[in-house]
């Protein structure tokens, strides 16, 4: 990054004789605005209500404005408040954002970071994690492995990535993970199969029919094969780690597969009205975690990506009513 270019002296004088807002003044502003009170800003600032209320007093002097409307119950906005407190919000967002970029460039000189998860993932909830940490963190270089997993868990055991989602809880004690989303799976057909019409499926229904299913042994194939009866076995003449491979098969008509909702979000499958999703009694789910190695819980920048990535994934559910 090249260094900004030199003001003027000309320019430089314009910018001395703009009108600067002391940041003091601001944050006290601010505090007081917030709470409605100014014992309660006296207790989360430490200092003294007499200090504050005078540095408040300097602000409006300043500004040529009434911020603040002392009441029995407190302190209220003026218009001219409202307007001053919407953008002294922005500012003290920014400073601290600046701070905390500053802490991130200290304790992490490579200014990378890694992820790794399975399909849908990638392509659903990814793209949102990495705009948003890119937002905050532009200078940051990321890379994104995609896997099935039990490679993506692989990648992470052997420390090839800094963070990984995962489609069920990693066994590893030297592994840090937490809950994103309990997801159901579906029984999946095309809208033209014979099943298509049924409000559900039992479980012990399920060997009458034929399927496609996943080859890695892995992630979904190890959960649906805890989840069937004893003793109970597919038919399953095509196994295959392809999921577009698998609903192409599956919207042929014959077969069926057992897939989770977030294989049929709208960045995923540009065509879901081709299929049905027909629920399975007991209710059939999946756990999805974000995790990282332990020892690499404490670097800012593994903490920061995955605060977005739970983050996304609780918009995401929010919206899917999971």
């Amino acid at each position: 990054m090249g260094r900004p270019k030199a003001t003027s002296k000309a320019e430089g004088g314009g910018i001395a004789q703009q009108g600067v807002i002391d940041s003091r003044r601001l944050l006290y502003f601010f505090h007081v605005a917030r709470t409605g009170s100014f014992t309660i800003a006296e207790t989360v600032l430490n200092v003294a209500q007499s200090a504050i209320s005078r540095q408040i007093q300097l602000l409006e002097s300043e500004l040529d404005a009434q911020l603040l409307l002392r009441n029995g119950r407190g302190v209220s906005l003026t218009p001219a408040g409202e307007i001053v407190f919407e953008k002294t919000k922005g500012i003290l967002d920014d400073m601290s954002g600046t701070i905390e970029r500053l802490r991130l460039a200290r304790h992490s000189p490579s200014g990378q970071i890694s992820v790794a998860s399975f399909a849908s993932v990638m392509s659903v909830i990814l793209p949102e994690v990495i705009r948003r940490f890119s937002h905050v963190h532009p200078e940051i270089e990321i890379t994104a492995r995609q896997g099935a997993t039990g490679e993506v868990f692989d990648q992470l055991a052997r420390g090839d990535v800094d963070v990984a989602i995962l489609s069920q809880p990693a066994p590893a004690k030297r592994v840090l993970q937490h809950k994103l989303l309990v997801e159901p799976i579906f029984l999946v057909a095309s809208k033209n199969h014979p099943i298509a019409s049924k409000p559900y499926i039992d479980r012990e229904e399920l060997a009458e029919l034929e399927y496609v299913l996943p080859a890695s042994a892995h992630g979904l194939r190890q959960l649906i094969e805890q989840f069937l009866p004893a003793d109970t076995s597919l038919v399953c003449p095509f196994r295959v780690d392809s999921t577009p491979l698998i609903k192409a098969i599956v919207r042929g008509g014959r077969y069926c597969t057992l897939m989770p909702q977030l294989t049929f979000a709208p960045a995923e499958e540009p065509a879901p009205q081709d299929f049905v999703l027909i629920p399975l009694r007991p209710k059939f789910t999946r756990t999805l975690v974000v995790a990282t190695l332990a020892e690499r819980a404490d670097n800012p920048l593994v903490s920061a990506f995955m605060k977005e990535v739970v983050a996304v994934f609780k918009q995401y559910s929010a919206t899917q009513g999971t």
